[in-house]
Order: structure tokens, then C-alpha cells, then sequence
């Protein structure tokens, strides 16, 4: 084609791919005019280029290319739809236009580079600079470095991704060409700016000679962060801001701006390291030989892997069950050392995924802290310090108590230490009250020890929990601590600096070395925390009690510190009279001993009528008490005369300011006389007169133990029933429940029917608030017995708690969220009494090698002899020694028989273990979930049915922390996936708060939306809506920005309908304050007639009515069930048995579960 009319007269975009090379030229140009002209970015001439701006950088002419690449460059800057070009234009960029030799043309390439990261493609744009890097010629490996540093220069590490980057930087510095070797120095110079250190790990193996040459520039640069200077779309006011200083010339926002640069984690830039196909064929036999040089050489062959600073996940079960074996029993104290070490690699390298195997090492790791050797005891401390932040405290806290009381000063002072560092690096909200009070009162038992060494221990870990949580949040479990040991507390507290840059006074840490690697964060054990001199032990009182008033929640939480407990000394007896000749009648005074029992009854006339006219103030409650008592005080023969007494003592607790010290005065005479036809009723009053004075738990507590003290049956028979009618009237909370049982057990075996019926009646009525689990304590009595107890029972169904209408003393206006808090403790501590076993003395190594065996038929026998165990104990606690790991490989098994068998198993372990499921939700629970994958129908429904069994104990939280879940949907399984998203779909709406780990699943949530498998896609679109609910549609949009063009415009369609559908976030409970707390209660009790959901575990709550008519047990594994079918099943199976008013705090579906065990003698699934 000569002649250049014939394509002058073409269309614009027919000249750019004209094959003459001028028509191309001209029509760049005009094109160039044309996109300046067009004003409105969205307007529909853009898309006619789309398909074009590939071949405008790309062109063979060298001349007409340049023109081209100025094109694309006004097209990228004005048109919306240019992101959609990214990838073919930046990917031309680097093929052919960084590879010309006219600077001009690389130049344009760069600029076209930096606007597609200004239009928020710096994902696509970083991705084909990278890919860029392979190519054999070194010019475009040159500039694509070169962009790569342009771009992070400009734009800075919040923008430019550095991990990809810097996994390449070595490969680089081996390159033969000096030019690219040199651009990778000046781009490893520029990293630095942005991320100081945390370049350093990465770097270490490069040439020793370009390492120095880096060290020397990096020493040069300015100490001050570097600045973004170049900014996105979306942050034109940072832009604003920006210019306005450098206007100015102000360095008045330096410290904001610092701020925004992101803190890197070295870790997260390391590559990670397979080691398990690198340990020696040998290791195993060597580390079991009996020479200890030989297991010497099997640790110090490990610790060389384990010097590298990340590892690649696999089974290390088996290596960690070895090295636990080391330290635990090995007598050769420097092998315990050197295995200590080796938990120290493993947990840092591994950081979260260790958390799998934290629970088997942590309790060997506490006992071996009785060795005295410094260096031994330091790298234990190291190991567990590890090990702690890989897992929760909640996880640890029951190993950690269980030690508090050894007789051994030196584990008791370094659990104290190891609770006082893993403190450090919680927040109120990782140490909540749950996990405070049991904590704070093992730790004032060794504030009292006879080592000294325990007891500073001891005040540091108290003090640190005080910095981190609060004074407030601390004091209620420190009621009972001396002022001189409360100030050293705080001075304690004063000195802590906490974890993650947080305001502590002195340097309380300076001591401490780092004892992980790669973890800037770490807290490490302190050195002088080392062994100390053998002292005198003071004998453990045991556990602490969580039903006894003294200690629980400090009776109640806020309720302690609002209330102000009375304490009132103790005054002899003349004190007393003098007090009371001031108040009352000189002749009352005189005849309160005559021995006329009709001047006795004037006296006790005139004492009651000075009572009625005296001011709060102004009453000397001890002293009048004790006037009562004299002579002939509670002996009284005349009814008259003692119904007088009773009926004052009430009006003194009533009217004045009443304490435990005068109620001591009282109690053993109204306990006397309630068995008494003619005085009980005046009595009952006193009790209930002073229960409200110095609490129902406390007063009910000293009345039943000192009714049983007696042999009057008749007493004891009225207690009972008096204390029956003082929880309808006062409510439940703060009620020693286990110290009542014991009494009722007691109670039910007299041989006085009265007493006996009375005990039923009392059961009765706790039931109202205790529901099912209450049964679980009388399971031994004789059958003719449990069946008028189950008949009680069965009364009370249908039935709500009555209103409590006493304790108005305390204040209603103090009952809002207290009162929310009370009930869900009741709840839970009802279940914490249930006496459990520990097991972990039966699980030996034989039977761990049975569940391990090669004979699928030896495997079989030894989850049977597992499960016999676990049925005999019937309720257990978290201490299971090696189970965890040999169910996990059960669950595996080739042979389905076992897997399902496996799965029963771990619905037994459920049930009996309770809340305590919680440390193995990382390590075993997590595994049921990829059982979910499997192909065989009725394995998944028993998985399904396995793993609602697990959240019903455990609630959501520990399921959704972490990656384990979006591990778990990374797997291309569509069985596993859409069995899962289901779940969630089911699960989500329910809870009123989740881990922003949740947002780890998002890009394979994005991925199963055009999943092959139309189920996985059903399934995803149910749950797309329930995560938008907790993460919020603008930051599921974002999360789009990583998708390729066709399936973004997909997906955010998706979520726009998503939008539209989003439930909810369940509303927090309705606080009592709002009307009065009797009407909370009112509604707490009322919720049992309705379906109700679980804030807490995120489990739905069947109408108990329509499971009693319905009459039948649903099996969780119903065949032709839905699993969400089988989940409501399960938890509606015996309501009829439990119906507490507990039901919206989500307990009730925990009572039912655990409830299945006595009543049908078997396992959930069965």
C-alpha cells in the first residue's frame, strides 16, 4: 500500500493496527489527542482501545512504538477501564520496550509501571516485574529492578510488596552479569530504608564480600523513616498533606507519618525449611539408645536443622513425643538442656503451627523446673517460653495450675515466673476474669509460702496481671490480701513493661535475653529466675474452690468493690453493754437475765420498741446481738419470750448496718430453734433477714453446715426447706453449689424420711437453675432414690425460676451487665464441679502403641481400650497425655472402619472433658475438619456430627483464630469445601464477634465462587453474606483486588447481592439495668420458651416444647439428615430433662450433651 490516503481516511483504532508503520504513528497521535479530549472517564469511546494498548507498546517500529508508549501512558492516566490492561501491557513492557536501547522508551516504560500502581494494580504490576527477572537478557532483569526500586522509592513497603522481592534479592546477587549484581545492591539498600533488620535473616548466605559492601551503605543511611512521595488514587488527602509540607517545609507530622510505615515481621520474609526428610535414618534408634552419647549425637544432629529460623509444616509429632521423653525422664542433665533447645528451634521455627503440640510438652517442661542446674533451668525456661507463644494462655492455664501446689519450691517459683512473662504479652482481653481467678488464687497461696523466692515470684506475677488488666479488674480476687502485701503488688506492677511497646515504668525485662528466633516481640525467662536453696513448703490447700463465696469472682465481681463488705472486730462483752445502755432502757437493761420470764417478755417488748425508733446510724448492731445472747440467751424456755428474741434479731439485720461478725453471734441460736414448731417460723425470718444483710451464699452456707453439725433431724429438715425457699426468693447467684451437695448427699442418705424428702425438694429447686448437670452428682445413690429425684425433676419442667424479689440491699441499679455476668458464670461453674478423672495414668505407651500398630485389627483394640477408659471415668480432665497425637493419625486411617470409630472417640471425649476441649481444638480438632473431605458419605456426617459435638463445648472462637481454617480450604477438595462453607454459613450468624483471622479465608471463600463443583459454588454463595456480616463489605471489596480482571467484575457483583441479603449481628443481651434486675432474670428465664442463640460458641438452641412433644431422642447422626439437621438434633435431644434459664447465655445445649452420658449409658453418636 503506497499511497497514504488510503489510510488516512481509517478510523483511529484502525490505524493503530494498520500494517503500515506510519499509519500506526499517525494514529497514535491522534489517539493521543483524542484521549485528552475525552473529559468523562467512564465514557464507552475507552473500551474501543481496550484490546489495543498491548500492541501500542509493544509495536516493531522503534520510532512508532515511542509514540505508542505516550499513548498508552495519557490512556492509563484518564481512562476507568485501564486496570484492566495491566498484565498484557506491563508484561509488553518488560518483553519489549525494556529491552531498547532508547533511554526514552524505558523511561515511558517505568512511568506506564508507576500509573498502574497509582490505579491500585500494584499487585499485577509487582507480578510481571518479577517474572521479568527470569529473562535471559540482563537489560530487562536491570530494568525491572530498577522499576521495582522506582516504585518502592515512591511509593513505599505499605504499597509494594517485600516478601516476593526479597525471596529473589539472592538469586540476583549470584548473578554473572555486574550490572544486575549492582542493581540489586542499590535495590537491597533501598529495602533496608523501609524495613531496618529485618533485612538482615534473608541476606545472610549471600557473598561475605557483597554482604560487607551492603553492611557499609546501610551503615550511611539517615536513621529517619523513609517517606511515601508518591501516592494511589484513593489517597489524594495523604497526597494533599503531603505537598502542603513540602511547601512548607514543616517535619511537624514526621512522627504520623513514621507510624504509617509498616512494621515487618523477618519471619514472614524467610523461606521456609523442610527438615523431617533431612533427620538421620538413625535418629529415632540413637535417641532411644541407651549410651547417652549416642542420643547426644541424634539431639546435636537436630539442632543443627533446627538452627534454620522457619520451618516447613509437616507431622512432628513423632519428633516431639521423642524430644518430650528426653526431657522428662532422661537422667543426663545436659541432654535435657540440649532437648530443651531443640523444643526452643522447633517452636520457633514453626511459631503458630506449633501450637499443635504445646499441650504435650508444656506439663514436662513445668515438672523437670525441680533440676537445680542454672544452665538447665534457663533453657527450659526458653522452651516454654516458646512454646507459650505458639498457643493461648487458656490453653496452658490448666497445666500451670496443676503445678502451683507441687511441694517443689523451685517449680512453684518458675510457673509463677512463666505466668508473669506469658502475661506480658496478653491484653485484657486475652486475660479475661475466666482465666484470672483461678490464676490469681493459686498465686496468693505462694504470696504466703515459706520460700522467699516463690513469694517474689509469686507478687511479680500478680503485678504484671495488675499492669495488664488493671487495678480494678485484679482487686476483687485480692479482697482478702494485707495492705503491705497489696503495695508490693503494685510496686511490682509499676515496674513491668509489657509486650508490644505498651508503657511500663522500670526496666523489669532488662534481665531477660531473646529466646526465639526471628520474633522481635519475644519475652524471654529472666536469668536470675534461676534454682534456689531448698526452703520449707507449706502444705497445698489444693485446688480453689469455685463455688465458695470467699473466691468466686470475688463474690461477684464488681458487686465486691460497689458493695464494701462490712468487717467489724469483734467487742467483749463489756464494750457490748456499755453500747447498749446508751440505746436502750435502763430497765430493759436490768430484766433482760430476771428470772421471771414475764419481765423477761416486758424487756424484750421495750428492747423491740427502742429497735423499731433507732436510725441506721445510730444502732450498735453487735452489742444488741449480744445482748440477746445473755443469759439465758438462746436457751430461753418461755416460746414468748425467744419468739421475741428471733423477731428482733431480724429487725437488727434489717435496720442496721449488719455484719458477718454479729450474724456469727446469732446463727448458731436460729439454727437451734427452726426445727422448733412454735419459734421456726420467726427464725426462718431472722436467716432470711440476715441473708439479706451479708449475702444469701455466705449466710446459707454457715447455716446448712451448722445444721448438719447437729444430730436434730428436725433441724436439719427445716434448713433445707428454708434454704429451698431463700434461692426462690434471692435467686442463685454466688451459691456454693458444691458445698450444698455434699450436704444434700449427706442429707439424702439419713434414715429420716423429713430429711430426705426435704433434700428432694431442695434439688428441685436448683434444678430450676442448674438444669440437667445437676443430676451427674447423684448418679451412685440407689436407684429407688434416683427416681424420687428424677421425679422432682420432672415436676420442674416447663417451669421458669421465679422472680427474685430480696437482696434489694445491694442495689438494682447495680445489676446491669453483673447480672448477665452472674448467670453465665453459674452456668459455667456448674459444669467445672462435675467431678472428672484424670486419665492420662491409663493412657501408657502400650496402649498409644496399639492405636499405632500396622494390624489395622491391633489399631481397633486399642481405640476400644481407649474408649472403655474414657466411659469408666466418665467425666475427665484436659490431661490426656499422647491421645491427641494418636487419634490424629487414626483419623487418617485407610480403614474407614476405624476413622469412624476414631470419631466416636472424639464424641466421647466431648462429652466428658466439657469446656476443657479447648487447649485440642489446634491440635486435634482441627483434624476432624479435614475428615470433612472425604469421599465416603457417612464418614463426613460423622465428622460433622464429631465437630458440632467439639463447638458445642468449645464455641466458635478457638476455630476461627489462626490459619488452620483456611488451610483447611486451600485443599481443592470440593467435598471438604462445600461441607465446610456450609458449616460457617450455619455457624456465623450466630456469633456476635470473630477472630479478623476469618479474613484469611476469603481468597479461597472468592475461589470456591467459580469453583468446577456447583455445590462448592451453592455452598459458597450461602456463605459469602454470613462473613460480609463480621468483616464488612468494604474490606471483602478489597480483597478482590488481588483477583484476575474477569473474576473480580464476578465476584463483586456476588458481593453487591450479597450486600442486600447480610444478616445481622446479633444484638448483645438486654442489661437488667434497663427495668430492674429482677426483670432480667425474668427475661433470662423466659427465653427457655423460644429458640435462643449463643453468643459465646455460636450454637443454636432448639424449642425445648417442640422436642417434648416430639418425645424421641433426634440421633446426631440421623441418616437422610442435613448436617445442621444433625447439629439441632443433637442439641434438642433431651431438653425435656433441661430447661434452666440459662438458655440464652447458650449453656443449655453443653447441659444437654453432657447430660446423654447418664442417661443413655453410651456415646452421643450411638
Amino acid at each position: 500500500m503506497g499511497d497514504d490516503s488510503e489510510w488516512m481516511k481509517l478510523p483511529i483504532d484502525q490505524k493503530c493496527e494498520h500494517k503500515v508503520w506510519k499509519a500506526r504513528l499517525n494514529g497514535y497521535e491522534e489517539a493521543i489527542k483524542l484521549f485528552q479530549k475525552i473529559e468523562d472517564e467512564k465514557s464507552p469511546e475507552w473500551s474501543k482501545y481496550l484490546g489495543l494498548m498491548k500492541r501500542f507498546v509493544t509495536d516493531s517500529n522503534a520510532v512508532a512504538q515511542l509514540k505508542g508508549l505516550e499513548a498508552a501512558l495519557v490512556y492509563i492516566e484518564n481512562a476507568h477501564v485501564a486496570g484492566k490492561t495491566t498484565g498484557e501491557v506491563v508484561s509488553g513492557v518488560v518483553s519489549k520496550v525494556f529491552n531498547q536501547p532508547k533511554a526514552k522508551a524505558k523511561e515511558l516504560g517505568m512511568e506506564i509501571c508507576m500509573v498502574y500502581i497509582e490505579i491500585e494494580k500494584s499487585e499485577a504490576v509487582q507480578e510481571e516485574l518479577l517474572k521479568g527477572l527470569d529473562n535471559k537478557n540482563p537489560k530487562i532483569i536491570v530494568a525491572c529492578v530498577e522499576t521495582i526500586r522506582k516504585a518502592l522509592s515512591e511509593f513505599g513497603s505499605k504499597i509494594i510488596t517485600l516478601k516476593p522481592i526479597i525471596k529473589v534479592l539472592p538469586k540476583l546477587f549470584e548473578s554473572r552479569e555486574k550490572a544486575v549484581r549492582d542493581e540489586a545492591k542499590m535495590l537491597a539498600v533501598e529495602i533496608y530504608k523501609w524495613i531496618r533488620d529485618a533485612l538482615r535473616p534473608p541476606l545472610q548466605n549471600i557473598n561475605s564480600v557483597q554482604l560487607k559492601d551492603l553492611e557499609e551503605e546501610w551503615v550511611k543511611l539517615p536513621t529517619s523513616a523513609p517517606k511515601q512521595s508518591r501516592f494511589l488514587r484513593s489517597q489524594q488527602d495523604l497526597k494533599v498533606k503531603f505537598e502542603k509540607q513540602q511547601a512548607s517545609g514543616a517535619d511537624d507530622v514526621d512522627g504520623a507519618e513514621e507510624e504509617s510505615v509498616p512494621q515487618i515481621d523477618p519471619y514472614e520474609l524467610l523461606e521456609a525449611v523442610e527438615i523431617l526428610g533431612k533427620l538421620p535414618k538413625d535418629f529415632y534408634e540413637k535417641i532411644e539408645a541407651k549410651k547417652w552419647q549416642e542420643r547426644k549425637e541424634a539431639l546435636e544432629a537436630l539442632e543443627i536443622l533446627l538452627k534454620n529460623p522457619k520451618l516447613e509444616n509437616g507431622d512432628f509429632g513423632d519428633l516431639v513425643r521423642a524430644l518430650k521423653k528426653v526431657i522428662g525422664k532422661d537422667s543426663n542433665v545436659m541432654l535435657v538442656a540440649l532437648a530443651a533447645k531443640c523444643v526452643t528451634g522447633l517452636a520457633s521455627g514453626l511459631r503458630k503451627k506449633f501450637g499443635t503440640y504445646a499441650c504435650y510438652v508444656v506439663p514436662t517442661i513445668l515438672e523437670k523446673f525441680k533440676e537445680k542446674k542454672p544452665q538447665v533451668v534457663q533453657a527450659l525456661q526458653e522452651a516454654i517460653d516458646a512454646v507459650f507463644l505458639t498457643t493461648t494462655l487458656q490453653n496452658v492455664t490448666e497445666d500451670v495450675l496443676a503445678v502451683m501446689d507441687n511441694k517443689n519450691p523451685s517449680i512453684k517459683q518458675q510457673a509463677s515466673l512463666f505466668l508473669a512473662r506469658s502475661f506480658r504479652h496478653c491484653t485484657p482481653s486475652t486475660l479475661p476474669k475466666s482465666l484470672l481467678k483461678p490464676l490469681c488464687a493459686a498465686l496468693l497461696k505462694h504470696i504466703n509460702d515459706s520460700a522467699p523466692e516463690v513469694r517474689d515470684a509469686a507478687f511479680e506475677a500478680l503485678g504484671t496481671a495488675m499492669k495488664v488488666v488493671g487495678e480494678k479488674a485484679v482487686n476483687p480476687f485480692l479482697a482478702d490480701v494485707d495492705k503491705l502485701k497489696l503495695d508490693k503488688i503494685k510496686e511490682n506492677a509499676e515496674k513491668v513493661d509489657l509486650a508490644g511497646g505498651k508503657k511500663g515504668s522500670s526496666g523489669a525485662e532488662k534481665k531477660d535475653k531473646p529466646a526465639v528466633k526471628a520474633e522481635p516481640a519475644a519475652e524471654v525467662p529472666a536469668k536470675s529466675a534461676g534454682p534456689t536453696k531448698k526452703a520449707a513448703v507449706v502444705k497445698p490447700s489444693g485446688p480453689p474452690k469455685k463455688g465458695k463465696p470467699a473466691s468466686a469472682a470475688g463474690a461477684k465481681g464488681k458487686k465486691v468493690t460497689e458493695n464494701k463488705e462490712i468487717v467489724e472486730t469483734e467487742l467483749s462483752i463489756e464494750v457490748c453493754e456499755e453500747k447498749a445502755a446508751v440505746v436502750l432502757p435502763a430497765s430493759c437493761m436490768q430484766l433482760l437475765d430476771s428470772s421471771n420470764w414475764k419481765e423477761r417478755l416486758a424487756s424484750m417488748e421495750e428492747f423491740q420498741r427502742a429497735v423499731e425508733q433507732m436510725d441506721k446510724s445510730d444502732m450498735p448492731c453487735q452489742a444488741l446481738v449480744r445482748m440477746l445472747a445473755k443469759k439465758p440467751g438462746w436457751k430461753e424456755t418461755n416460746f414468748q419470750v425467744m419468739q421475741m428474741k428471733l423477731h428482733i434479731v431480724g429487725l437488727i439485720a434489717q435496720k442496721g448496718t449488719f455484719s458477718k461478725t454479729s450474724a456469727f453471734v446469732v446463727l448458731d441460736g436460729l439454727v437451734d430453734k427452726i426445727g422448733d414448731v412454735k419459734c421456726g417460723t420467726k427464725a426462718k425470718e431472722g436467716l432470711t433477714a440476715i441473708g439479706e444483710a451479708c449475702s444469701l451464699p455466705w449466710t446459707a452456707e454457715q447455716v446448712v453446715s451448722m445444721a448438719f453439725a447437729q444430730k436434730n433431724p428436725k433441724n436439719q429438715a427445716e434448713t433445707l426447706n428454708w434454704l429451698s425457699n431463700a434461692m426462690k426468693e434471692f435467686g442463685f447467684a454466688g451459691i456454693n453449689v458444691k458445698a450444698f451437695i455434699n450436704n444434700v448427699k449427706t442429707a439424702l442418705g439419713a434414715t429420716n424420711p423429713a430429711i430426705r424428702t426435704a433434700a428432694i425438694s431442695l434439688l428441685g429447686i436448683m434444678y430450676l437453675y442448674m438444669g440437667a448437670p445437676l443430676r451427674m452428682f447423684f448418679e451412685d445413690e440407689k436407684p429407688a432414690l434416683l427416681a424420687q429425684i428424677d421425679a422432682e425433676f420432672e415436676k420442674m419442667q416447663g417451669q421458669s425460676p421465679p422472680v427474685p424479689f430480696r437482696g434489694a440491699k445491694k442495689g438494682v441499679e447495680q445489676e446491669g451487665e453483673e447480672t448477665e455476668e452472674q448467670e453465665e458464670e453459674v452456668g459455667s461453674d456448674v459444669v467445672d464441679l462435675l467431678p472428672r478423672t484424670d486419665i492420662s495414668d491409663k493412657i501408657t505407651s502400650d496402649l498409644v502403641a496399639k492405636i499405632a500398630d500396622k494390624n489395622w485389627k491391633i489399631r481397633k483394640e486399642g481405640l476400644d481400650e481407649l474408649a472403655a477408659v474414657i466411659n469408666e471415668a466418665k467425666f475427665i480432665l484436659p490431661s490426656i497425655g499422647e491421645v491427641p497425637i494418636a487419634l490424629k493419625a487414626r483419623l487418617n486411617d485407610s480403614n474407614k472402619i476405624l476413622v469412624l470409630q476414631t470419631l466416636t472417640i472424639l464424641q466421647q471425649i466431648a462429652t466428658a472433658m466439657g469446656s476443657g476441649l479447648k487447649q485440642h481444638v489446634k491440635c486435634l480438632g482441627m483434624n476432624i475438619i479435614t475428615v470433612l473431605g472425604d469421599s465416603k458419605s457417612n464418614v463426613r456426617a460423622a465428622a460433622m456430627t464429631t465437630l458440632n459435638a467439639w463447638v458445642e463445648q468449645t464455641g466458635m472462637k478457638e476455630w476461627l483464630e489462626g490459619e488452620d481454617l483456611s488451610e483447611e480450604l486451600k485443599k481443592e477438595n470440593p467435598f471438604l469445601r462445600q461441607e465446610v462453607l456450609g458449616w460457617l454459613a450455619e455457624k456465623l450468624p450466630t456469633l456476635r464477634s470473630v477472630s479478623p483471622d476469618l479474613m484469611l479465608c476469603v481468597p479461597y471463600l472468592y475461589a470456591c465462587l467459580e469453583d468446577r463443583n456447583g455445590d462448592v459454588r451453592k455452598k459458597a454463595q450461602d456463605a459469602l453474606p454470613t462473613f460480609m456480616m463480621h468483616l464488612g463489605y468494604e474490606k471483602m471489596l478489597k480483597a478482590t483486588g488481588k483477583l484476575k480482571t474477569a473474576s473480580k467484575d464476578q465476584v463483586v457483583g456476588m458481593l453487591e447481592k450479597a450486600r442486600a441479603v447480610m444478616p445481622p449481628v446479633p444484638a448483645a443481651p438486654a442489661k437488667a439495668g434497663a427495668k430492674s434486675g429482677a426483670a432480667a432474670l425474668k427475661t433470662v428465664a423466659g427465653s427457655a420458651k423460644s429458640q435462643s442463640v449463643s453468643d459465646d460458641s455460636g450454637i443454636c438452641v432448639p424449642d425445648a416444647k417442640a422436642d417434648m412433644k416430639k418425645g424421641k431422642p433426634a440421633g446426631a447422626a440421623a441418616k437422610g439428615r442435613t448436617a445442621s439437621q444433625d447439629c439441632n438434633d443433637g442439641m434438642g435431644m433431651d431438653n425435656s430433662l433441661s430447661k434452666p434459664n440459662k438458655l440464652s447465655k447458650g449453656k443449655q445445649s453443653k447441659q444437654v450433651l453432657l447430660i446423654q452420658t447418664w442417661k443413655k449409658g453410651k456415646d452421643l453418636s450411638t
